[in-house]
């Protein structure tokens, strides 16, 4: 027959006895009685059959069999709080797939307050966002969608809704007027479709001239940089541009804007809001999405 292994509270209860010297003191420091302590170490030898500690009326010695036990038992309960601490851990990580414009302006640096203040969670991202990930088989947590998708089978947060606002850079502006620069630059385009532009003539006609070139792109983010070189004026989402904006790089060259009906949304499986590290990333965007809301109306009413 098998002998039963005996308990992680007995063996921390001798530990602690083997320690102190005490009956009192260790159950002092289990907030136990000490009657309690006394009886779990009593019922480690018997599990054990062999005496642990040689009793006096003053004193609590180890016997050659106790002394024989303390590596053991420190060896096991140190283990046991490894595995615990290990475990705490699991889940405490995110993988999301995001729009890489997106990604790049407004998630990664604002990640830096994030681990500030959860330093045990990480957070990686991949920026194949044509693909929506398929949740059971793929190892990403969440995906920050755009577009004007709705998602009935997941939990959704959105973000913001897309505004978009012409700029250029100062140097573009410099010794002209923002009518004239719209009548004459180059219209920048953030997709090949140059559907964003289309729109913006739809809503504030005769605002561009009628033969200005176009510079076509197909990702925001490069139409950004022809833009802050001087290459011409592009219709920007107002929150990813946001710090530009705000140290003079991009300049504002109508009081208009387009809310094109594109958001940026979090969408994930339901079972993932369960996981501890995904709850804090949670929480703490929804947070920043304040902020971003803020900003979007700014953009809408011409304060950015």
């Amino acid at each position: 027959m098998s002998r039963q292994l005996p308990s992680i509270e007995l063996l921390q209860a001798f530990l602690t006895v083997a320690k102190t010297g005490n009956f009192g003191k260790a159950g002092e420091q289990l907030n136990l009685s000490q009657s309690a302590v006394s009886r779990q170490v009593a019922q480690l030898e018997a599990r054990l059959d062999s005496r642990l500690f040689e009793r006096h009326t003053r004193k609590i010695v180890l016997t050659p069999e106790g002394q024989s036990l303390v590596p053991v038992a420190e060896q096991v309960i140190g283990l046991l709080s490894d595995a615990s601490q290990m475990l705490a851990t699991v889940g405490r990580s995110v993988s999301l797939r995001a729009h890489p414009t997106m990604a790049a302006r407004w998630l990664i640096p604002r990640l830096t307050a994030f681990y500030r203040k959860h330093p045990q969670v990480t957070v990686s991202v991949d920026t194949v966002y044509h693909r929506f990930p398929d949740f059971a088989f793929e190892s990403i947590d969440a995906m920050i969608a755009y577009g004007t998708a709705t998602w009935p089978d997941f939990e959704a947060l959105e973000l913001w809704e897309e505004a978009l606002i012409p700029v250029c850079s100062p140097a573009l502006l410099a010794g002209s007027t923002p009518e004239e620069v719209l009548k004459t630059a180059r219209l920048v385009d953030a997709s090949m479709d140059r559907l964003d532009w289309r729109r913006w003539d739809e809503y504030y006609p005769d605002s561009t001239g009628p033969d200005n070139a176009h510079l076509t792109f197909d990702t925001l983010e490069s139409a950004i940089v022809a833009v802050k070189c001087g290459q011409g004026i592009a219709l920007v989402d107002a929150v990813l541009t946001r710090d530009e904006l705000l140290t003079g790089q991009l300049i504002r060259v109508h009081a208009g804007s387009i809310v094109t009906g594109g958001r940026y949304t979090l969408v994930y499986p339901k079972r993932v809001k369960r996981s501890s590290g995904f709850c804090e990333f949670l929480e703490w965007l929804e947070q920043e999405v304040g902020d971003s809301g803020s900003a979007c109306q700014m953009a809408v009413s011409g304060e950015v």
